[in-house]
Formats: C-alpha cells, structure tokens, sequence
C-alpha cells in the first residue's frame, strides 16, 4: 500500500497510577512516560485495559489522554483507545484526542450488537474521523468481537480504518493480514504471548504493557533484521521472558494487581489501588518477583548485546 506511512514497532500502554484520594498521580505518568522513552518505544497508547479504562468516568478519561498528551509533548507517535458506547461519543472523543496530540485512535466495539451493526459502528465513527482508525479485536477480553474477513470488508469499504490491534489467536489474525493483502498495520496484545508468530504472520508491532519494553523492543529489531541468526537471538528472548508474560496475562484485574506493582516497582512509585481491585497475596508477590527476575535477565542480556 502506497501513500500513507506505515505504523510499526512496540507502542506500550500505560498504567494508570493513582494518588491516594484516587485522583491521577501526574507525577507517576510522567515517570512512566520517560521511562517507556528510555526503553525505545516506538510510541505510546493509553486507556486500554491496562490504564483501567473500565475504572474511569468519561470526564476522567479525557483528563488522561489530554495529562499524556502534554506530557509527551509529541516525542513518540501517541494513540488512544476510545470505549464510548455510542459511535457520536467515540466520534467526539477522537476529535478531543487529536487536540490533545493523538496520531491515531483505536476503537473498541459497542458493548453488544449484531455483525451488521457492529460494523456499521465502526464504519460510521471512521468516516466521521480525522485521524487514521485501527480496530481493536480482542475475542478473550472483550463481549463483542468480529471475524477476520469482517475486518478485512471493514478495511476495504472504509479506508480510513488502516490499522488493526489484534488480540486473538495468531492463526485467525494471519488470516486478517493475508486478506488485506497487507493493506492493514497489524499490532499483537496480551504482553506479546504470541509476538515472533505475529511478526512471521506479517504483523507491524506490539501493543503491550510496559513490563518487558527493553526486551520487546530489542525483539522487534532482530525481527525487523531478519536473519536467521538475528530470529533465534528473538526467539531466545522470548523464551526468557514468556513464562512472566503467561503470569501477568492470565486476567485483567490479575495484571492490575501484579503488573502494576512490578511497573512500579521498577520505576521506584507507589501503588495506590483504585475499587474494584484485586488484592495482591503473598504467594502472588512471590511469583511477581519471580517474573520480574525473569525480565531482569532478559533485560542483561540485551544491555550486553548493545556494549558488545
């Protein structure tokens, strides 16, 4: 596809982190935001599941986008998720994002829905957007999913939606990517469990939380490389880091809970949990600790690859 920049690489998002009264901790955002720089992420994305979208009323949210927005002061590309429940809400809060500095949002589906009027959702909010839209289809941790071939039509009849944040299995979202003949970006999620069979597949990136930024950056390199040499040194790395990726994804509030403390942890900031929540447990803690061992290492090993 010609005529239009190509969106790649390791867009983490954001945690959420909160003051003690439950207000957003800017402070702690922009920590967060200049270490995901530090790292070498490719850009920054906000109010996934991972920001706690579900915990927010839309007033909030839109404090969030526009909080990252300054703060990030457009060093990275910067894309924002939008849940509004109405396709005029989703609409709105894409024009207030691209105020706020977005480069492209990524829409989630209406809370329920026939395929019809799904896509017709999604088709009415991408015609009426000025920014470049992607679809985030993600049949595990959302109610309302679409099939391959759905998305594909939805590319072809509204080109605007050019990007894709792909969420199921790495089989079915091969099928998208070949479909589109390569029309459509196509990001991975849920930490990159299936990251090197996205990238073989022909996806364009990763959409994961900042828990593993340094190694999954320097993955997506040695993909980008392509030898045979540089694919088994991402391969490696994946198998290092792949067990603290089951962990922290086996469920939303358990990443809430965990991956947020290990975030935190490395970054040196506070937890303050907003209701509902899970609460951490010893046993839990443990096996965060050794997740974030795992990563540690796998982080040494890419630090001795960059001095060699």
């Amino acid at each position: 596809m010609t005529g239009r920049k190509r969106t790649r690489g390791v867009y983490p998002v954001l945690y959420a982190f909160w003051n003690e009264d439950g207000s957003l901790d800017e402070g702690a955002m922009r920590v967060e935001i200049e270490h995901c720089l530090a790292e070498g992420a490719h850009g920054i994305m906000v109010l996934g599941l991972v920001t706690e979208v579900h915990k927010m009323t839309s007033a909030e949210r839109r404090h969030l986008v526009e909080t990252v927005g300054r703060l990030l002061a457009g060093r990275l590309p910067y894309a924002v998720t939008i849940g509004e429940t109405s396709a005029a809400d989703q609409v709105a809060f894409a024009e207030m994002a691209a105020g706020a500095g977005a480069d492209w949002v990524i829409l989630q589906p209406p809370p329920s829905g026939t395929r019809e009027e799904v896509m017709a959702f999604f088709g009415a909010v991408a015609d009426a957007v000025s920014l470049p839209v992607a679809i985030q289809n993600n049949p595990v941790n959302l109610a309302v999913s679409l099939e391959s071939d759905d998305l594909v039509a939805l590319h072809r009849t509204h080109p605007n939606i050019s990007i894709l944040k792909a969420e199921g299995f790495s089989v079915e979202i091969a099928r998208a990517i070949a479909g589109a003949e390569g029309a459509l970006d196509v990001f991975g999620g849920h930490g990159g469990i299936e990251y090197p069979a996205l990238m073989r597949s022909g996806g364009t990136g990763l959409i994961p939380a900042p828990d593993f930024l340094a190694v999954q950056v320097r993955m997506f390199a040695l993909m980008e490389e392509g030898s045979e040499a540089a694919w088994a040194e991402a391969e490696r790395l994946h198998e290092m880091i792949l067990p603290a990726i089951v962990f922290m994804s086996r469920s939303i509030p358990g990443m809430l809970c965990y991956g947020k403390r290990l975030m935190a942890e490395k970054l040196g900031l506070p937890v303050h949990d907003r209701a509902p929540f899970l609460a951490p447990t010893p046993f839990g803690m443990e096996e965060m600790g050794r997740a974030l061992a795992r990563i540690r290492a796998a982080e040494a090993r890419v630090r001795m690859a960059s001095a060699a």
